[in-house]
């Protein structure tokens, strides 16, 4: 029996997921675009999972589309869930978005073309110092279209995602840090343990306090700032009126772990 295109792992509150195309560098074609697709669905409706981490076998995160399978009359990785939509995007999860869950990328190796957008889709960065960073598209005559256009001058200065878009150029970990792009770069033996203990360490919050946090910062980035702040307040009153609210501070004058529920 051979394996999955996409691994999905459940380990307590947390969900690790892998795209399993070693062979293709983890491109992915249609079928494995919509895999992935249907593991960020459920993990996004598992009210007991809180945390992703989003990760590549071999030695690549992802390559993008599966080009070979392209040039043979094969479908990109795409998914387009009904006619006039704006579809769900590259790998299925690119332009479905917002997930209010929070999600690590574990960067292994190359994240190009679409691979980077998958990543720039990600909560937190966590690069391995063989990663390998760009939007090559260009290259072979097409444009990034998994959000790559809008997200990466969101998440990095101007001039650095002009020459990444406009070039197709890679740039490697250490840089990516430098300019902000991703947050650690660490040892390839130390890549998924650096993810796991981030992961804990989120798992530990108050689920929906990080829910409701992520949520926020992603509304309000594009609302004045009057409005963003309101939508701030109207969000943090409904954690207020949570069980796990009481809890922290229950357990912080108790002085003990927080035991959050989610609810």
């Amino acid at each position: 029996m051979s394996e999955p295109v996409i691994k999905v792992e459940k380990e307590g509150h947390l969900t690790i997921i892998t795209i399993n195309r070693a062979d293709r560098l983890n491109a992915l074609d249609a079928d494995a675009g919509r895999a992935l697709g249907e593991a960020f669905t459920e993990f996004e409706n598992d009210r007991d999972q809180w945390v992703a981490i989003l990760t590549g076998e071999g030695r690549a995160f992802c390559t993008g589309n599966d080009l070979v399978a392209m040039s043979q009359g094969g479908a990109g990785a795409g998914q387009r869930p009904r006619p006039g939509s704006h579809g769900f995007g590259f790998g299925s999860i690119c332009k479905r978005f917002p997930l209010y869950k929070p999600v690590i990328a574990a960067i292994n190796g190359y994240a190009v073309a679409g691979g980077l957008e998958l990543a720039l889709v990600c909560d937190i960065l966590i690069a391995s110092e063989k990663a390998r960073f760009g939007l090559t598209e260009v290259r072979w005559g097409l444009m990034p279209m998994g959000g790559g256009t809008q997200r990466l001058p969101r998440s990095i200065p101007r001039a650095w995602a002009n020459y990444l878009l406009l070039t197709g150029d890679q740039i490697g970990a250490e840089d990516a840090q430098k300019i902000g792009l991703i947050s650690h770069v660490v040892s390839e033996e130390e890549l998924m343990p650096k993810a796991r203990e981030t992961a804990d360490m989120i798992l530990s919050r108050g689920p929906l306090a990080v829910w409701a946090a992520k949520e926020s910062s992603l509304r309000g980035a594009d609302l004045p700032l009057e409005q963003a702040l309101a939508y701030e307040d109207a969000i943090g009153s409904q954690v207020l009126h949570s069980d796990d609210s009481k809890e922290g501070p229950k357990a912080f004058a108790e002085k003990r772990a927080p035991n959050f529920q989610a609810r």
